[in-house]
């Protein structure tokens, strides 16, 4: 039996990784009862990696507190975010 179509259509990427980040990522996603990374595995950790920066956000506490910009950042997701902006307005 065919798989089935993927419902949301995937691109092609080429990423190109230092060495060392390269063998700590395979490492870690290497699975010893395969013996080796599965098929996909690195796809999926690198699409969980996106969505969580996607859904976070980031507030910049410095301006609001006297300090200067840059400094004192909060990130996190972003519904918390838009909690803590409208807590300090």
């Amino acid at each position: 039996m065919p798989k089935p179509a993927n419902l949301i259509p995937s691109r092609q990427l080429n990423v190109a990784l230092p060495l060392p980040i390269f063998t700590r990522l395979t490492l870690h996603l290497n699975s010893d009862l395969e013996g080796r990374v599965p098929h996909g595995a690195y796809s999926r950790f690198l699409v969980e990696l996106l969505r969580q920066h996607f859904d976070q956000a980031e507030l910049d506490l410095g301006p609001r507190f006297g300090g200067p910009p840059g400094i004192y950042l909060v990130r996190g997701e972003a519904a918390t975010i838009a909690l803590l902006e409208k807590d300090l307005s």
